[in-house]
């Protein structure tokens, strides 16, 4: 701490930073993440007196960034232990410009899984939950949903390929949103399949995630709703058998209460199981070309779980692909009709609560986990996971709303008002 003080008074003392109560909210945050975060694996490092804008709609806002975007002086670590000891990077990501315009305090870099394909490096450690601290909060994106799950910051961003930041969200009692594709750049982040990432924002409630998300948009958010909310419910989703059962039971009860303020739809979600048949297929032949070249060069440079994945992408032809990609846009019209004659689609978010540590891909948990979220990175609609609960053993449930592309206002209007029926009853972290 004290090296962050020293640093933070040298930059007022240069007039980089104005002298203000700010300056002593960011030394709280500091001190948050080095208590809190430090012992859950969540923090790669923090960064003293971040550059920023002295005013802006996010002022004093401290933001962790998920260690795969660019952030100039810093290595791009990707979870890898080599990466994490590389060049810094030589230029800020457009979002982390933005952030700094919008007068954002860009702090810390938070840990992931491995390039963020789902698997964890042996020499990284895992990021671990704030409600168990036996149990992973989740990936790839979870540094960022430990650090705001267990008090350290309002908000952290994250990327989603088929869940990333809305499995954490679900598994760390935080909200967890993936917006309409290419809503933010994807330029200095490293990519894993180009046509399904997506950044996002991880945040403590709707509010800061609408707020963020406004002013890095510029998108006003929407009024209040006066009318009563439509939720589109897809029951064969919610009967699902691979649901576990608190999961099932407190998405029911989730349910049950939402019906007595708002109009629920039954929904047919046999559209978006057929567009999930697709993903593997994409996720991985897109994985190759990204990281084929030094996966043939260089194996020993990714962890075994990693290697074996990326191995495995090397077999997909590009017959497969494309035919993929011509089944998914044909089902794009079917995945759009569900959302005719409600505001938004209600799904689960995982199947089960956080296990002890994030299955890999090709594991039969890990073929299960992104189930109910990998839809929605095929068809690029926004997707929110909020809380909605917790199990007996006080580990946190989430479900997920979503709405069509280009109504991420909307849905996180929809979601504010979701968030009021369920009051969810606030639950300290095991730490805090």
């Amino acid at each position: 701490m004290t090296n962050l003080t020293g640093a933070l008074i040298q930059s007022i003392e240069r007039g980089e930073r104005t002298c203000e109560v700010a300056n002593l909210d960011l030394l709280a945050t500091y001190e948050r993440s080095l208590r809190l975060g430090t012992p859950l694996n969540a923090v790669v490092r923090l960064l003293p007196a971040p550059l920023r804008r002295p005013d802006g709609p996010l002022h004093g806002l401290a933001v962790a960034v998920k260690d795969i975007i660019d952030i100039q002086g810093v290595p791009r670590g990707n979870g890898n232990p080599e990466s994490m000891g590389a060049a810094p990077a030589s230029a800020d990501a457009p979002l982390i410009t933005a952030l700094r315009e919008a007068g954002a305090d860009v702090y810390a870099t938070t840990t992931l899984l491995e390039y963020a394909a789902g698997a964890l490096h042996p020499d990284v450690a895992e990021a671990m939950n704030p409600y168990d601290v036996t149990r992973t909060a989740g990936g790839s994106s979870g540094g960022s949903a430990a650090l705001v799950g267990v008090g350290a910051c309002d908000v952290a961003i994250g990327t989603d390929t088929g869940g990333s930041i809305r499995i954490p969200a679900h598994y760390c009692n935080v909200v967890g949103f993936k917006p309409t594709y290419d809503t933010f750049s994807l330029a200095g982040v490293t990519p894993l399949s180009p046509s399904l990432d997506h950044v996002g924002l991880i945040a403590k409630d709707v509010a800061v995630t609408e707020r963020v998300f406004s002013a890095l948009t510029g998108q006003d958010p929407f009024a209040a709703r006066t009318q009563r909310l439509r939720i589109g419910v897809v029951n064969s989703q919610l009967n699902d058998p691979v649901l576990k059962d608190d999961v099932r039971q407190s998405l029911r009860e989730a349910v049950t209460l939402l019906g007595e303020d708002a109009d629920i739809v039954e929904i047919d979600g046999g559209a978006f199981d057929k567009m999930r048949q697709t993903f593997d297929d994409i996720i991985l032949f897109e994985a190759w070309q990204v990281h084929g070249e030094r996966v043939q060069s260089s194996p020993t440079h990714y962890g075994p779980d990693t290697l074996r994945m990326f191995l495995s992408a090397a077999t997909i032809t590009v017959e497969a692909y494309e035919s993929a990609l011509a089944e998914r846009e044909r089902l794009l019209a079917s995945t759009d009709a569900p959302y005719e004659g409600v505001d938004v689609i209600l799904t689960p978010a995982a199947p089960f609560v956080a296990p002890e540590t994030t299955p890999p891909m090709d594991t039969p948990d890990g073929a299960i986990e992104g189930q109910f979220t990998s839809t929605y990175n095929l068809t690029g609609v926004p997707a929110i996971v909020i809380p909605c609960g917790f199990n007996s053993a006080g580990l946190p449930i989430g479900l997920q709303l979503s709405s069509p592309r280009g109504t991420d206002m909307a849905l996180l209007r929809d979601a504010t008002a979701v968030q009021k029926i369920l009051n969810v009853e606030p639950r300290r972290p095991v730490l805090a």
